[in-house]
């Protein structure tokens, strides 16, 4: 049986769905509707999504957030606060162990591909020779690609770690919905749905 979403879960998904609202791609209506399906799929009550999940936050509050995040992310040791942190993400799918599922994701050449193609497009100092040696060395079975070795060697900015306290893994947006389509399922499905058509998700 696949394990229910927590309230953790819809929060990363809230955020995930923000930039959608502002840019248009989708409303806030829709984006409620989407966030309470997907609770509602998995038991969590309506009144719990609160502004924690971004249920029912108004555009100008998007927009307003949205520009609080472009400001922090100037600032390269805030750079977390306008991330998505896969460490939350992932807790609820592994409390004790979060940083396996993350290194779990990372095992797949998909994943690292993805990467490669985000970091080839928003990096200019991205290094694909790294991702190049990454792939030589995975091939190898004790070899183990951690968050923090993968930025160390291609020069990514696309994910973040941080030590210590409130520390983690963190990426953008866009890396966050590729890490939360690989552990929810349910979350995939209505991305898939939203791009082919929003009557799909309504």
């Amino acid at each position: 049986m696949a394990e229910k979403l927590s309230l953790v879960d819809m929060i990363g998904i809230g955020n995930l769905l923000e930039p959608l609202v502002a840019e248009d791609i989708i409303t806030c209506e829709e984006r409620d509707r989407i966030i309470l399906r997907i609770a509602k799929d998995n038991e969590i009550d309506e009144y719990r999504l609160s502004v924690l999940a971004g249920y029912k936050r108004s555009k100008a509050e998007v927009l307003a957030r949205m520009e609080q995040r472009k400001q922090s992310k100037s600032q390269p040791q805030k750079q977390e606060d306008s991330y998505i942190s896969l460490t939350e993400l992932a807790r609820n799918h592994s409390k004790n162990t979060p940083g396996y599922v993350i290194q779990s994701w990372l095992r797949s050449e998909n994943t690292l591909a993805f990467l490669n193609l985000w970091e080839q497009e928003n990096n200019p100092d991205y290094r694909e020779a790294g991702y190049i040696e990454l792939l030589e060395k995975k091939k190898t079975a004790s070899f183990t690609l951690t968050p923090k070795l993968w930025i160390e060697k291609t020069k990514a900015t696309g994910i973040a770690s941080k030590q210590g306290k409130g520390g983690g893994t963190f990426a953008h947006p866009m890396i966050g919905c590729e890490f939360a389509s690989w552990i929810s399922p349910e979350f995939k499905m209505l991305l898939l749905k939203l791009s082919l058509g929003r009557e799909q998700v309504r």
